[in-house]
């Protein structure tokens, strides 16, 4: 969480099993800091049962891949929400 409100990047891709903080808590927190609620958060994950998708976008994650990952349509992802976050905002 330091380091994503220090670099605020644009997009962090985040594995859901990780020790300490798993993916679910640590987009929680991004997502309920008014500083790093705008970073579009993947989750990168092995589980891709029925009603995940769910589970993912209720923890706050703008999208999700089952691993293993298929480069191309992680590109095709990472391209389509960096440029979304570069779409100016109403106002």
């Amino acid at each position: 969480m330091v380091k994503a409100r220090e670099l605020l990047p644009d997009l962090i891709l985040m594995d859901i099993q990780m020790p300490v903080v798993d993916g679910y808590t640590a987009t929680r927190r991004l997502k309920a800091d008014p500083v790093t609620a705008g970073i579009k958060v993947l989750a990168l994950t092995s589980y891709a049962m029925k009603g995940e998708k769910e589970r993912y976008m209720e923890a706050g994650f703008d999208d999700y891949m089952t691993k293993p990952i298929d480069t191309r349509q992680l590109a095709d992802i990472v391209r389509r929400h960096l440029n979304d976050a570069m779409k100016p905002g109403p106002g």
